[in-house]
């Protein structure tokens, strides 16, 4: 029961007594509430038993006859006419020992919390230090590896700039050797004619090497050469793609 439908509950059932006593007991109990505060209105509410209790002791304490089956004891004042199965005498939650014992509690909540939070940070620098002294020990044989990744990756590098290189390289040197030997060939031929033939054809057979290689650096440097190059971009884009995806 909230503490509007009690104090509603109760004023109704105090509504054939004087005015003014009425409205001195709902402003009692109400203040009542208030000083105990909503963590525990509902304990309050629950010690109180119910509206009808506590109406049937403001009637008869206005009537005079409060003091004529109870009387004042250790737990405060006792009325067996009113003492039903859950009823205890209500506390005041606005007196100092109270007060010092709900400090207590919230300074033991406190306490607790701050000990968890130290145990959790505590457990997280440990973890950091093992994490540490993983790494650490393990470095060698990552450096290891990685090294030789390295290696790897640049004995590839080098091995295809020496390709992209040493292709035309020996296409150029072909056309250029082509050239020469057929033109020194038909040079010679009016003095010697049948050498100035055979150079002649062995510079027309350098020269189709050249032209060969001519074809195959065209192949190479304009599809297979920008194929390699997309591949690897799309590659490293892939990996660093599925990295931010991750995070």
């Amino acid at each position: 029961m909230s503490k509007e439908d009690f104090m509603r509950n109760l004023e109704y059932l105090l509504s054939d007594i004087p005015e003014e006593d009425k409205a001195d007991a709902i402003e009692y109990y109400r203040d009542y509430l208030e000083e105990a505060g909503t963590e525990n209105e509902e304990q309050v509410i629950r010690d109180f038993g119910s509206p009808e209790r506590i109406a049937s002791i403001i009637r008869s304490e206005i009537s005079g006859s409060l003091g004529e089956g109870g009387g004042f004891t250790d737990k405060g004042y006792e009325d067996e006419r009113f003492k039903d199965p859950n009823y205890q005498m209500a506390k005041r939650y606005d007196l100092p020992e109270i007060q010092e014992q709900q400090d207590d509690d919230k300074g033991s909540t406190q306490d607790r919390h701050y000990s968890e939070g130290k145990s959790g940070s505590s457990n997280r620098i440990a973890k950091m230090i093992l994490w540490g002294i993983l790494i650490i020990a393990a470095s060698p044989l990552i450096l290891g590896i990685g090294g030789g990744f390295m290696g790897l990756l640049g004995g590839l590098f080098g091995i295809l700039v020496a390709i992209i290189v040493g292709i035309g390289a020996l296409t150029l040197a072909f056309l250029v050797s082509g050239f020469a030997v057929l033109l020194a060939g038909f040079i010679s031929i009016a003095v010697h004619p049948l050498a100035g033939l055979l150079v002649m054809g062995i510079g027309v057979v350098v020269l189709g090497f050249g032209l060969l290689g001519l074809a195959v650096c065209v192949s190479f440097y304009g599809r297979f050469l920008p194929f390699l190059l997309r591949g690897t971009v799309n590659f490293i884009q892939s990996i660093l793609n599925r990295r931010r995806s991750r995070l």
